[in-house]
């Protein structure tokens, strides 16, 4: 996929950079001279902790539900239920694993989650509030996942996501290795080590919540 061209709106784009796998597609940033997008190719791959309907509708009604809430997200500017792929705005900034390995996740951006959270949470819904969902530009915090679930409290921010925004050191070394025993305790089921973090979180929690 990469270096080859993929086609669009009569335009010719160059695939230039491999972003990232969820659970459900694989991203790419394409680029000509013109412009630069986020090409997500929606996958059939199965998830072990997670059931999708239809993942391509999923991600077309999430973004429309998200973007009615006023989440920072990017701009959906096409898609082909055909060819099953989506094209987005491209943000140019950190992921949010990226981030915490750097140790770059301010005050600022924790409010942001939080607000998001809370938000969220008003409306009953979650979204994935793993870190590479997630992209810094300029201090401002952006969903870049179209992700919408029901809410449930185990798979919340405070009880599950915010786990992996303070665990710098695992974020670090999954990264690195793409290991993740080092920021899941237990891997299937995607849950995050707590008890090594639970005096930060609570701290978190009091100043934000």
């Amino acid at each position: 996929m990469l270096g080859t061209i993929f086609h669009y709106d009569g335009s010719d784009f160059l695939v230039k950079k491999f972003l990232g796998k969820g659970k459900s597609g694989f991203s790419y940033l394409i680029e000509n001279e013109n412009a630069r997008y986020v090409l997500k190719m929606i996958h059939d791959e199965d998830c072990p902790y997670y059931r999708f309907s239809d993942k391509m509708n999923s991600e077309i009604e999430a973004y429309d539900r998200l973007r009615h809430l006023n989440i920072p997200m990017p701009v959906l500017v096409f898609f082909d239920t055909k060819r099953k792929f989506i094209i987005k705005e491209f943000i140019d900034g950190l992921t949010g694993t990226e981030a915490i390995a750097k140790g770059l996740i301010t005050d600022s951006i924790f409010l942001q989650l939080f607000k998001t959270y809370q938000r969220l949470k008003k409306y009953e819904l979650n979204i994935d509030y793993f870190p590479s969902n997630f992209v810094i530009e300029n201090e401002k915090l952006y969903y870049i996942d179209y992700e919408i679930n029901p809410y449930l409290a185990e798979w919340d921010l405070i009880n599950w996501g915010i786990y992996y925004w303070v665990n710098e050191p695992g974020m670090k070394k999954f990264i690195e290795t793409g290991d993740a025993s080092f920021i899941n305790e237990f891997i299937d089921k995607g849950i995050p080590y707590k008890k090594l973090f639970q005096e930060k979180v609570d701290d978190l929690i009091e100043k934000f919540q």
